[in-house]
């Protein structure tokens, strides 16, 4: 049984992965990028983030994009520490910089999802760019993401490294690589996955059609939902950029349990909004995983299942290297390439344990401070 379920998992994996590589393939050679400088309003979410939201505006005043065509909105998420004070000065200093608050997000949306919403809508750009206070981006970023936006675009994601000093950052940082490179090759396939707030960009007339944040409902993931929504209308073409000018630059977890906390929120969040394609995609990862601790498990009792499990996660493991050499390489990072082969148990270790919480846990996140229970996933 043990054998042909092997056989199964590692025919459907790297069947996925081949699929997924043609798919990166696919998406950058889709189109050519076209010199247009639209009016683009940049909006942050900020909760507590006065040891990172300088280093953030610092970066997007340093844009190689013309002054007059771009504006930034910091939204003060119910800080408790001095975000708004910290912007307050930049706006004071830079014209094109503002701040809005919020003093208490409805009960039916998240925190982050609000102000987001009361950003966009205090905004005037017709495309919306959004990162995180956490992050710094290149000097490209809104060059970059705007030549993508051509009249049938709706929606552009694109990819975000981490801060990689030290192995549990570097880890972190290949485990995202891998995760985005899946998004990037689902988007060439036409079956995009995934979105992250931390660098996205979205027309104004799309976010609209869909009703915008307010109208997702509540969501663990607003990025996704948000994209889900603009895909579902089949008048917007979805786009992934993968450029190493076009990157941003977050700061990784500080600890293990603050990143299963994250991951598990981002797993809840696709099995509720990511389609079929991409929920059979988590599932096939989870079983493949699951499978191996199993026969490892199982070996005392039989010899031969301790080859198995060595054998489905060989296969695994170089699938996975596939699809991470794939990032590493087109985004120029191949300084993390020596750290890859502890990329592949860290996976197996930390997937396990949210596989089996999701499945068996209580479904209650503790996020920026407050706690989200299971009527809400």
């Amino acid at each position: 049984m043990f054998t042909i379920a092997a056989v199964i998992l590692g025919t459907l994996y790297f069947s996925l992965v081949i699929l997924f590589l043609w798919g990166t393939f696919k998406e950058s050679g889709r189109g050519k990028e076209k010199t247009q400088q639209p009016f683009v309003s940049i909006v942050i979410a900020a909760k507590d983030e006065q040891g990172n939201i300088g280093r953030c505006l610092d970066s997007l005043l340093a844009q190689n994009y013309p002054g007059d065509k771009f504006d930034i909105f910091v939204v003060d998420d119910c800080s408790e520490d001095c975000t708004a004070e910290i912007v307050r000065t930049y706006a004071a200093r830079f014209p094109k910089v503002h701040l809005l608050q919020v003093k208490s997000p409805p009960e039916d949306l998240p925190g982050k999802q609000h102000a987001l919403a009361v950003g966009i809508e205090g905004s005037g750009g017709e495309i919306i760019l959004t990162t995180d206070a956490n992050c710094t981006v290149s000097p490209e970023w809104i060059c970059k993401t705007a030549t993508l936006f051509s009249p049938e675009v709706g929606l552009v994601a694109g990819f975000t490294l981490l801060e990689a000093k030290g192995l549990f950052a570097k880890l972190q940082c290949l485990d995202l690589l891998y995760l985005l490179t899946i998004g990037w090759g689902a988007t060439g396939i036409g079956k995009p996955t995934s979105a992250f707030g931390k660098n996205l960009g979205f027309r104004r007339k799309a976010h609209e059609e869909v009703g915008g944040y307010q109208r997702l409902g509540f969501a663990l993931n607003e990025d996704l939902a948000l994209l889900e929504a603009i895909h579902d209308t089949h008048r917007w073409r979805i786009r992934f950029i993968a450029e190493p000018s076009q990157t941003t630059t977050a700061s990784p977890a500080k600890s293990f349990p603050e990143f299963l906390n994250q991951r598990k929120r981002w797993t809840l969040a696709g099995l509720k909004k990511i389609p079929l394609f991409g929920r059979f995609v988590l599932v096939t990862a989870f079983c493949s995983r699951l499978l191996v601790i199993t026969l490892v498990l199982l070996s005392p009792l039989r010899g031969d299942y301790l080859r198995l499990a060595a054998a489905v996660f060989l296969v695994t493991s170089l699938s996975d290297f596939l699809i991470l050499f794939r990032s590493i390489v087109r985004l120029k990072r191949k300084d993390l390439l020596k750290y890859s082969p502890l990329m592949f148990p860290f996976q197996l270790f930390y997937q396990s344990i949210i596989g089996t919480s999701v499945l068996l846990g209580r479904k209650q996140l503790c996020w920026k401070g407050r706690t989200y229970d299971d009527h809400f996933m």
